[in-house]
């Protein structure tokens, strides 16, 4: 553990966080609709949402911030949790390598799925802690010698990770299997983490629904959440199948993150092919069972990368969700050569950064357009008329898959509309933007009531009629 504080390592973070800073400066200094329609809030108070998720860690980072929300603190500190974080990898894989350093920083601090993560401002803090508690579980069972510790202190951590946020059950497991297929598997101490993982999984079931009991809350129904139980074992074949069309849509198409707006799909292939072939040549010199078994783990990494969906049932991936994803990256840049055949992967990289950066860029853009456009509908129904008895309803019909948020920019925002609604929440956005920042109350009217209500002049978005304000929500892309 010594090590890790250097003078090397000191630097590593001091630039990782300078790229933090620069990089998400919009997410400082600029005015935007994130997900949840909540950032630039001061105030998070849903944690009874979170307690009936199973994420009563979230309760208790709240209890320490004293619920409030302060986007410049908390993603301050969230970069200074995942440059530590990224300090922990590149100890874990003995990376010293100046140009796989330098690769590593930019992988993470780059990614969209870094930026979904920080996007979620009001608990951005915890996902980066329990980020950091992920890769400590592993880091800490392969690192400390003491005989205790090593199965205790990572019990604990996952039980946090959990507890914070149960995606990032998938970065433990990935995490794990990946440093087996950079090492000597020691089949021993392999199955003595898997124990270990399993009794912290059921220890954090036990404490979430004390947790429940506790606060008087139901587990929700939320992504079928309050469906954990032993059915979950006879999904497991349809899972398998699940988690490979998983990766496929994560590389290769738009449900997630957008892949062919700058070809990331190719770029995609490409590193998996490089990685691939860097799997085999690793690999080449050990006995053939070794060889086999951690080739059945290659072949098998969609399963470890999406474990989170066998642990809860109707869990659908989205970026926020897909840290896992990032390892990949990370272990390509581990096992890059030192001889000019690394020229290639580093071009390929190269583009990557180029396209991460642009996309993360243009989503923040965009997000600020979104921003603006919200202000400046309901301010000119709510101030235009603030002196008159007004009653403000709004009307909401459904979204279309393709807007202008989606084909006029770069961003990472996908075009699948579970990840979409979580960027663009029109009916409850408009609802919540209004309550949050104005202090205005709106009700819905339904489609009928509202065709009676408007003006003739159907193109605006903005109608008045006896003494009711319309917004039209169907109106803006």
């Amino acid at each position: 553990m010594k090590n890790i504080l250097t003078t090397k390592n000191k630097k590593i973070f001091i630039t990782t966080f300078i790229i933090f800073f620069l990089v998400h400066l919009p997410l400082i200094t600029k005015n935007i609709i994130s997900a949840d329609i909540l950032l630039n809030n001061y105030y998070y108070k849903g944690y009874s949402w979170e307690i009936s998720l199973g994420r009563f860690g979230l309760f208790l980072i709240g209890i320490i911030k004293s619920y409030l929300t302060i986007p410049h603190i908390d993603i301050i500190l969230s970069y200074i949790i995942i440059s530590i974080s990224t300090i922990i990898i590149l100890d874990l894989f003995n990376t010293k390598n100046k140009l796989k350093i330098i690769l590593f920083i930019l992988i993470i601090t780059l990614s969209p799925i870094t930026s979904s993560t920080l996007l979620f401002n009001y608990c951005s803090l915890a996902y980066t802690l329990a980020f950091q508690t992920s890769i400590l579980s592993v880091y800490t069972y392969y690192k400390f010698s003491n005989k205790y510790l090593k199965y205790i202190v990572p019990a604990i951590l996952i039980i946090i990770t959990l507890s914070l946020y149960q995606a990032y059950f998938s970065v433990i497991i990935t995490l794990f299997i990946l440093y087996n297929i950079n090492n000597k598997i020691n089949y021993k101490s392999f199955f003595k983490f898997i124990l270990t993982v399993l009794i912290s999984i059921i220890s954090y079931f036990i404490i979430m629904k004390f947790s429940q009991v506790l606060f008087h809350i139901n587990m929700s129904s939320y992504s079928n959440a309050d469906k954990i139980d032993l059915n979950l074992i006879t999904s497991i074949p349809n899972k398998i199948i699940d988690s490979y069309k998983l990766l496929y849509n994560f590389y290769f198409t738009n449900s997630i993150i957008k892949n062919t707006y700058l070809h990331n799909n190719i770029i995609n292939l490409l590193l998996l092919i490089i990685l691939t072939i860097e799997i085999i040549i690793n690999n080449k010199n050990i006995n053939i069972k070794n060889k086999l078994i951690k080739y059945f783990f290659f072949l098998t990494l969609p399963i470890y990368l999406n474990s989170i969906i066998f642990l809860i049932p109707g869990t659908k991936l989205q970026l926020l969700m897909s840290s896992s994803y990032l390892l990949i990256y990370l272990y390509i840049v581990t096992l890059l050569p030192n001889n000019k055949f690394k020229y290639l992967p580093l071009f390929i990289f190269i583009t990557l950064f180029r396209n991460n950066l642009i996309q993360v860029e243009a989503t923040y853009l965009t997000l600020e357009n979104t921003y603006n456009k919200y202000e400046s509908i309901i301010k000119s129904a709510a101030y235009t008329n603030i002196n008159n008895n007004y009653q403000y309803v709004l009307i909401n019909k459904e979204k279309t898959k393709y807007t202008e948020i989606n084909n006029l920019n770069y961003g990472f925002i996908s075009d699948d509309s579970i990840f979409w609604e979580e960027y663009n929440l029109r009916k409850l956005g408009f609802l919540r933007f209004s309550k949050e920042y104005l202090g205005l109350d709106l009700n819905y009217v339904d489609e009928n009531t509202y065709n009676r209500l408007k003006n003739k002049k159907y193109n605006k978005l903005i109608t008045t009629k006896d003494n009711i304000i319309i917004i039209d929500l169907s109106k803006i892309n």
